[in-house]
């Protein structure tokens, strides 16, 4: 409740100090030279509330002009009034050529202190379209450092990757099916940079690991349920669903069209030496998962 209401108060604020403005002026320079005047039987011309009317009018502008005048007008009514030559009385002299002089000057500054005012609000919203900006260009910024990491680590991780390619392709293109499952599990890591990657084969219930990649390190100690997976590239013989290739932890720019294209073709790649896995499964049973 208390920072709910604390825009009100700094809203109500300048509208005290204003005020405040307007009636110390009023009271000091209308009121008080009125009063004694009044008493004391003279006339002032120019009377001295049009400095006040004057300086608000250069602070606020038109609205400060108006204020001023309402303001030091009825300071002077009162100030007569307690005098006792009535409230109307100092009005009637406002007519003179010293007062209208006082308030062409006064009509003068007003205009010049507003123009000064729609100025500085220019500049202001300038200025919050300018942060505005700023902010968003900040965040295409970071969100392009990070597409850059990720193309760096890419990069670095192609150009030593000669001899990974070669074996890779080697098991690939045997005839192990666990073999061509850590070469897939390991193709799929370093095409998509993900934490964690695993091959299974089966159908229906009957699903069953052929390896496993997890590179999130001995801090993390939450299994691999196939329901988090960030992505999942079935491995198809022909219309028939006989595995998957399961990643946990991609990059946000990591998933997209281009690697969804290519994490298919490493399944299509490894789905002859996965179909003996899937036919044969006494003979895939035989072999024990490795975990990296």
């Amino acid at each position: 409740m208390r920072i709910s209401r604390l825009p009100n108060r700094q809203g109500s604020a300048p509208s005290r100090r204003h005020a405040l403005d307007v009636w110390g002026l009023a009271f000091a320079l209308a009121f008080l030279p009125e009063l004694a005047a009044a008493r004391a039987g003279v006339a002032l011309e120019p009377h001295p509330g049009w400095i006040a009317a004057l300086v608000l009018a250069a602070r606020y502008g038109s609205v400060g002009l108006i204020a001023g005048l309402a303001a030091a007008a009825v300071a002077m009514g009162i100030g007569s009034a307690v005098a006792g030559a009535g409230f109307l009385p100092p009005w009637s002299s406002l007519d003179t050529g010293p007062n209208l002089i006082a308030f062409g000057v006064c009509l003068v500054v007003s205009w010049i202190a507003s123009w000064h005012l729609r100025c500085q609000t220019d500049l202001h919203e300038r200025e919050r379209g300018l942060s505005d900006r700023c902010a968003a260009a900040e965040a295409t910024v970071e969100t392009l450092r990070d597409v850059v990491a990720t193309l760096r680590s890419r990069v670095d991780r192609t150009a030593a990757s000669v001899s990974f390619l070669r074996d890779v392709v080697a098991r690939l293109e045997g005839t192990d099916p666990v073999a061509a499952a850590e070469g897939a599990a390991d193709l799929a890591l370093a095409r998509t940079g993900a934490c964690a990657a695993a091959v299974q084969v089966g159908e229906g219930g009957f699903q069953r690991l052929l390896a496993v990649r997890d590179a999130r390190g001995p801090a993390s100690n939450v299994p691999l349920a196939l329901r988090d997976a960030d992505l999942i590239v079935p491995i198809r013989d022909e219309n028939r669903r006989i595995g998957a290739i399961a990643l946990w932890g991609i990059p946000r720019v990591g998933l997209d069209r281009a690697t969804a294209y290519d994490l298919a073709v490493v399944a299509s790649w490894c789905e002859p030496a996965i179909t003996v896995a899937a036919r044969c499964p006494d003979e895939a049973a035989g072999r024990e998962r490795r975990v990296v």
